[in-house]
């Protein structure tokens, strides 16, 4: 037997599934068409589905899967790979994606099954590990590093499958399917454009096929453009927005354009001191009055932390990163003999990206710039060192910015064939994958130079112009290339030689800062499946293989950008230090088996009784070996209803990020639990005042985060049971209802710096994770990652379709897919309950993360509402078809800034509304012009906005879940030749 009627039985399998409803299909088709008349599939009509390296006749198996088909993707409207398939109901949590901008701007999409991380949930392309993994060598996979033209539908394993796939199949997996016997031409063209006149997107497609008698080839080449959306032009973004012991405002940062100043009370003689904010402690924090040059102590006022704030929202943030891609494509294979065949698979993507967040910080206390203001700098009016000044640096240098460059290489070949009577079919292949990113960023200042500028200075009496020295009054020790920088005055006027020669001082110490990183991948793997014997019931089939897989990873660092040994900080400002580069790698030789035994067929109850059985074993360089298993149940009581149930081992293996990666330092939010602090644990709250007063300074700290090499595998199980009902009394009709649960050990992660600051106050532990500077603030914190705790999360998945009778109204189709998650418990710290995430108090429905919110730049676990739901209405008649899509995110709860600790009675929570977003699309296929169609759409047509959610660290609202640009008009044209 042949190969080729092998792909041709696999061909008519799938061929009526774009058109009618997907094995537990996601939405309904949009460009419907015509379903072609069914062929007799005389050879083999069995197909590998997701979950199973079994083939077999059967596409409802014991595995829940969720499948969007190639036209799903077209009439979403979306640019990137990302973007639809992010709206997948069984997708939760911080998956990140182009619209996170302070933490991403890398144009990467990532998916996160049952909210258990990116890292728990694979991703692969025709069954097999992609590469493209994200900066931070997390083993997240960037799924916008698949071409979408290339993809012809998309299984979402809702399962786990340690057993069949190794390590991180968790949460499930994704597995993309690769268009295969298309032949022809075709090319689309894409332009969308929000109705505010931003986020232009332009998208190019082409593809070619031919189609012989020994083999079929496909080229590929694509391009997309998006466009930027600016924070300031958008509502709920426009304004840091907070919720402060209960009370809503408008929030900011101490970092503001006037400047905050810590001086001596004694120093400020010429300020008016008779303010209430000036307090009655020995030092006093003063900001320039606005419009004032600074020059004398008269130009200060007492500073107000209630208003003076400053506005970084709408001084550069973005709510969507601009970003390019160009990609090349290129598979095959050729049949050698009438039993092997070779094949390939070789893509190339670069991508060009950046983020822009507000003008930088400058912060000169010592456990964060260490850069004093001199008393002898000719700026300074009040005679001592100033080592507390704050400032936001907006005109004195450009914004901060990092442009990335990323390119994803790709190449998978191999052998495949049949032997035996034909029931048996192998298959070897090697692939490796290479992703190396180049970074720019731009906004820093070098601290040695800072240091000089903001140091002793005078006029020389020579030239009459400032200049910098070592020793104060002495122009014989002026530093060359120095010039003195004002930070107590208003920003440099560029229209003046003074203001130029400023900023052109602060350009010579204005570094572009260059890093770079690459990933890379190799697997050499080889599968055998078939049939062993015939029982009463049918084959017992099984599959077995090998594989060997070795994953590395490196990164470059600036000079600039390293913090010496024993030192805290780097040559710039901190929050770009780090500790060094990442190199690390490992390898993992894995074999597996697995089994499908029908044990019951035609038999009454017992229609058909099947259990799947499967085991892996994997060595790792690092930790040792581990095995994972698996086993399924199918039963079929009678034709119109499947009953089905998994139980599964399942481990994640730390990723090379979370063993090497460098320290870096995190901007973190805390809640200080000495906050109104009388007194009694001097431990955890050095240098803070015992009268009640304290009041935290800042939301967020510098915490530098740390990898550990010491870590072990997370361990755990999976169980997942249902049905699906197909009534033969109502055909096109079904609905699909599975219960899963997920728990896990020894769970990888860092301790959220609230939890660290909680265990020193009420347990005197972890107390050196963190230090306070003189006025009680928490200045710094060291996280190290660990093996903490436990995770256990449950939920249902509820799906149903129908596919109306054709009628003189033409054909509809109706799929609703639903996710409720019941539990989503996370115990970091054994025996204490105060590290269970997410535990608010006074939530009935919720004792942990189900339910809630908790931003992921807070090390939290994002967005866990309780229903997620895509409810697709689809229409075609003729030529003509049209699709309305609804998708619907449940309420959610958030913890304000800072708990009112003057209210006893006061509950921790704020309910955020829920978000529904509807798209439409209409589409017509011109017979006569080329097979050509056109498709005109509008997502989210009611130009909802995303709700405010006050913890958000990124415009104030949860950028990972809700569509940040509003009503967003598109159109496609396709051409096949």
């Amino acid at each position: 037997m042949s190969i080729q009627p092998l792909s041709h039985a696999i061909r008519r399998a799938l061929l009526p599934m774009s058109t009618a409803a997907l094995a537990l299909g996601a939405a309904g088709s949009v460009l419907a068409q015509d379903t072609p008349p069914k062929e007799e599939a005389t050879n083999l009509d069995r197909i590998q589905v997701t979950g199973s390296r079994i083939k077999r006749a059967d596409l409802e198996t014991s595995s829940p899967v969720f499948t969007i088909d190639r036209q799903n993707i077209e009439s979403s409207g979306a640019a990137t790979v990302g973007e639809f398939l992010q709206r997948t109901p069984a997708i939760a949590g911080a998956a990140t994606n182009p619209q996170v901008n302070n933490g991403g701007g890398a144009g990467a999409a990532t998916v996160d099954l049952r909210g258990l991380g990116v890292n728990r949930s694979l991703v692969l392309v025709d069954g097999k590990r992609w590469i493209g993994t994200i900066s931070n060598a997390n083993g997240a996979v960037d799924v916008n590093s698949i071409p979408m033209a290339l993809i012809e539908r998309v299984e979402v394993l809702k399962d786990g499958a340690s057993a069949i796939y190794g390590s991180d199949a968790i949460g499930g997996v994704v597995n993309f399917i690769l268009r295969k016997d298309f032949e022809g031409l075709e090319a689309s063209a894409f332009y969308g454009i929000s109705s505010r006149g931003d986020a232009d997107t332009q998208r190019f497609d082409a593809t070619f096929g031919m189609v012989g008698d020994r083999g079929r080839m496909m080229l590929g080449a694509s391009y997309d453009k998006e466009d930027s959306v600016s924070a300031a032009d958008r509502t709920y973004s426009s304004q840091p927005y907070q919720l402060y012991a209960g009370e809503h405002g408008i929030g900011g940062t101490s970092r503001i354009l006037t400047g905050r100043y810590v001086v001596p009370r004694a120093s400020a003689t010429g300020v008016d001191l008779t303010d209430p904010n000036c307090g009655t402690g020995a030092n006093v924090t003063l900001t320039r009055i606005d419009g004032r040059p600074g020059s004398s102590q008269s130009d200060f006022r007492c500073f107000n932390a209630n208003t003076d704030v400053y506005n970084f929202q709408a001084d550069g943030n973005l709510n969507l990163t601009p970003q390019e891609r160009t990609a090349l494509f290129l598979s095959g294979n050729y049949q050698l003999t009438d039993n092997i065949e070779a094949f390939m698979l070789g893509s190339w993507l670069r991508t060009e990206s950046s983020f822009f967040i507000a003008p930088l910080p400058f912060d000169g206390r010592a456990a964060v710039d260490n850069v004093p203001i001199s008393k002898d700098s000719i700026y300074n009016p009040f005679g001592v060192d100033i080592t507390d000044a704050r400032l936001r640096l907006r005109n004195f240098i450009p914004t901060r910015t990092t442009r990335f460059e990323t390119e994803t290489y790709q190449i998978t070949g191999g052998l495949r064939g049949v032997f035996g009577d034909s029931s048996w079919s192998w298959d070897a292949s090697y692939g490796y994958g290479r992703t190396p990113q180049s970074s720019a960023v731009r906004g820093y200042l070098y601290s040695p130079g800072l240091t000089d500028a903001l140091g002793p200075s005078m006029i020389d009496p020579a030239t009459g112009n400032p200049i910098c020295v070592r020793t104060p009054g002495n122009a014989a020790t002026a530093i060359a290339g120095c010039l003195p920088v004002n930070f107590l005055g208003p920003p440099p006027d560029a229209s003046t030689p003074a203001g130029q020669a400023q900023l052109a001082a602060l350009e010579l110490i204005n570094p572009t800062i260059h890093s770079s990183n690459e990933n890379d991948l190799k697997v050499f793997n080889a599968n055998v499946t078939g049939d062993l014997f015939s029982m009463p019931a049918g084959a017992v089939s099984l599959a077995v293989g090998v594989e060997r897989r070795v994953e590395s990873a490196s990164s470059s660092s600036d000079f600039l950008t390293i913090i010496p040994p024993g030192e805290t900080v780097c040559l710039i400002t901190q929050e770009a230090c780090t500790f060094g580069d990442i190199s690390g790698k490992f390898d993992v030789n894995e074999i597996y088996a697995e089994a499908l035994i029908p044990l019951l067929a035609d038999m009454p109850f017992a229609e058909k009784l099947n259990v799947s059985l499967g085991t892996r074993y994997s060595d790792y360089s690092n930790f040792g070996g581990t095995t994972n298993s698996k086993i399924g149940v199918e039963w079929k009581p009678f034709a119109d209803l499947l009953v089905r149930a998994t139980y599964a081992d399942v481990f994640r293996a730390p990723t090379i990020g979370d063993l090497y990666s460098p320290t870096v330092p995190s901007a973190s939010t805390y809640t200080d639990p000495c906050n109104g602090y009388t007194g009694g644990n001097p431990t955890a709250c050095a240098g803070v005042p015992t009268d009640g007063s304290f009041r935290q300074s800042n939301n967020q700290v510098t915490s530098f985060q740390v990898a550990n090499s010491a870590l072990v595998p997370e361990e755990g199980d999976v169980l997942t049971y249902g049905f699906v009902y197909s009534p033969s009394w109502l055909e096109g009709f079904s609905v699909t209802a599975d219960y899963w649960r997920v728990k896990l050990e020894k769970f990888i992660t860092n301790l959220p710096e609230n939890v660290l600051l909680n265990q020193c106050f009420n347990f005197g532990r972890f107390c050196d994770t963190f230090v306070r500077d003189d006025a009680g603030d928490v200045a710094q914190m060291t996280n190290i990652t660990g093996n903490f705790g436990t995770l256990e999360t449950s939920g249902m998945d509820l799906g149903f379709r129908y596919m109306f009778p054709e009628s003189a109204w033409g054909k509809f189709s109706w799929n609703l897919d639903t996710t409720y998650l019941a539990k989503y418990d996370v115990q970091l710290l054994a025996g204490d309950p105060s590290s269970n995430v997410g535990a608010f108090p006074g939530i009935p429905e919720s004792t942990g993360l189900a339910g809630t919110f908790v931003d992921n730049a807070s090390s939290g676990f994002g967005n866990m509402a309780r229903w997620r739901a895509l409810n697709d209405l689809s229409w075609s008649r003729g030529n003509l078809s049209a699709s309305l899509t609804t998708r619907y995110v449940h309420h959610v709860y958030e913890a304000p800034d800072v708990a009112d600790v003057t209210d006893p009675g006061y509950v921790a929570k704020r309910r955020v509304p829920s978000f529904t977003q509807t798209d439409f699309q209409i589409g017509y296929r011109f017979e006569d012009l080329k097979n050509s169609s056109i498709q005109i759409g509008v997502r989210n047509l009611t130009d909802r906005q995303p709700p405010l959610i006050y913890s958000g660290f990124n415009a104030s609202t949860d950028m990972r879940t809700y569509d940040a640009i509003g009503r967003f008009y598109w159109m496609r044209w396709t051409a096949r030749f």
